[in-house]
Formats: structure tokens, sequence, C-alpha cells
């Protein structure tokens, strides 16, 4: 990983000697007064203490308001009230915060980058299955260079796991090496990984082999996808506790279940060109539109 002074992102980011096992340059918070932004500086500032990354509160406007002198005086004053009260509460922190006007999405998108981290709250929503159904973070984390954390808002207690999503691809292997440091940095927390599988779907019947024991081969086969992805990493942190499970079912729902289950879930995305790069695959997209708890969207670089 590149960059000036790679700094740890947190006690999530670092292991209990302070060896660095993940590493960031800053931390950008998506800030604005609502519940989703309360919920998603909550969840730095439970990590705050452990930041050797500076912080700064991104408030975007949207460009299409006028905003009058006494309206974005009143941001400002609001902004500096909430990183006021962090400087006092967290001396060893420097926090910055900053106003601009255009696209939040986009602007939050166009500062993501391997060196960083950004953190946006967001709502809690449901059935929105859709490929082309947006959401907020889902806009954002298409768009990202970095890595993304989507912190919904809601009263679901967290679980415990770092859970991961792996289907043998450079994306969900990325997304996996993440989540494999950030469980080592939680003092050992089991990382979960899961592998979702689903048998061809009935059109298919005609290309099937007639044997009984085909699913049951298919299964192995899944299996084996999920075995390597694990022995692809695993050997690096001997010390790593890790849980397999192969679940059947719909990807993204299966993916859903364990996250709820967790504390935090780590999905990768693959890259793309041209109009694609404004859409995420689709079970990372649908993970996105349905968030459990706190998801942090890795890019493949």
């Amino acid at each position: 990983m590149t960059g000036a002074v790679a700094r740890r992102l947190s006690d999530d980011m670092s292991d209990a000697a302070g060896k660095r096992v993940y590493e960031v340059d800053e931390v950008i918070l998506g800030w604005k007064p609502a519940e989703s932004a309360d919920a998603a500086l909550e969840w730095v500032l439970q990590r705050i203490d452990r930041l050797a990354a500076p912080l700064t509160l991104l408030t975007v406007l949207d460009a299409k308001k006028n905003y009058d002198e006494d309206k974005l005086a009143k941001f400002k004053s609001d902004t500096e009230a909430v990183a006021a009260d962090i400087r006092a509460k967290h001396p060893s922190i420097t926090v910055n915060t900053q106003i601009v006007e255009g696209d939040a999405p986009q602007i939050l998108a166009g500062l993501t980058s391997p060196e960083k981290l950004v953190v946006v709250g967001t709502d809690r929503r449901r059935g929105l299955s859709l490929r082309y159904a947006f959401s907020f973070g889902a806009r954002l984390a298409a768009r990202a260079h970095g890595p993304v954390a989507l912190i919904p808002h809601g009263d679901n207690e967290p679980g415990v796991g770092v859970v991961v999503g792996v289907d043998g691809t450079p994306s969900s292997l990325a997304a996996a090496r993440v989540a494999a440091r950030i469980a080592l940095a939680r003092g050992g927390e089991e990382l979960v990984v899961v592998h979702v599988w689903q048998e061809p779907t009935p059109w298919q019947d005609a290309y099937l082999p007639p044997d009984d024991g085909f699913l049951e081969s298919l299964q192995k086969v899944h299996q084996d996808v999920l075995d390597e992805s694990v022995a692809q990493f695993a050997e690096d942190w001997p010390e790593l506790v890790i849980t397999k499970k192969l679940v059947h079912g719909l990807a993204p729902w299966g993916l859903l279940d364990q996250a709820a289950r967790g504390s935090l879930l780590v999905v990768g995305t693959r890259s793309s060109r041209g109009i694609q790069r404004f859409f995420l695959g689709s079970v990372s997209h649908t993970v996105v539109l349905n968030l459990e708890g706190p998801t942090i969207v890795v890019p493949q670089k």
C-alpha cells in the first residue's frame, strides 16, 4: 500500500501489539445533521482513540439549492461545533471540517483511494433487489477507488464475527484479506468466510447429467471454491480464527443472513469501465441496498 505516511485506521485496523494491519492516510466522514450521519459518527468515535490518521468531516451541499449566507454560516458553525467536541474528547486526533457544493456520491467517490477510508451513514432499506435500483451507498461504492464503510442507523444489536463473502474471484479475495486483518485487529475475533451456492436454474435441466449424484458433486465443487479461497490468505495469519460456511441459496440473501449475525460485513466489488463503472456487481449491489449492519465495500485494485 502506498502513501506518504500510512497510518492505522483504528483499533479495528491495528492489532493489540500496535502492528499495522490495515493502513490509511485519512478517514473522511460524510457529515450532515441526520440520524444516519449520527450513526456513522458514533461508529467512528468508538474507534477514534486508536486512530493515527486525521479525520475530516465533509459536508456536501446540494448545488441545485440556493443557500443564503445565514444558512451557510449555520452549517459551518454546526459542523465546527461537532469537530470541537471531538477534539476536546480526543485531543490526539486531528479533526478537519470542509463544506463543498455538488453531488455528494460523486464528490465522496472522487476522494476515495486505497489509502483512505470514506465513511457514510445510510438508512436501512429492505426488498430492493433490482439490479438498477439505487441508494446513496450504492452510488458511492460503485464509483469508489478505495474502501467505503456504510453504516446504517437503527436498533439492531451487533453480533459477533467479521463476515466476508468469497466466490474465488480476485475482488472477493481482496475483500477477504481486508476482513482477515480487521478480525485480527479486534483481538482475534472470528472471521466467518461465506460462500453461497445454488444449483442451476430449471431452464438448464436439459443440460444436467441424469444421475442423482449431480447435486452432491456440484456441492463438492463449491466446497472446493470455499476451501481454496481461504487457503490463499489463511497461511499468512496462522493465528486467525476462521469459520468456513457453505450456504445453499441465493448469493445476496444467504450472505445477508450470515451478516445479520456478525459485527461487520466485508464485500468485494469488481472494477468496471464505461457505463458499468456506475454499478456494483449484482451481489454487492443487493447487499448494499439491504444492509444488515456496518458494511465495508472493497473495490478490486
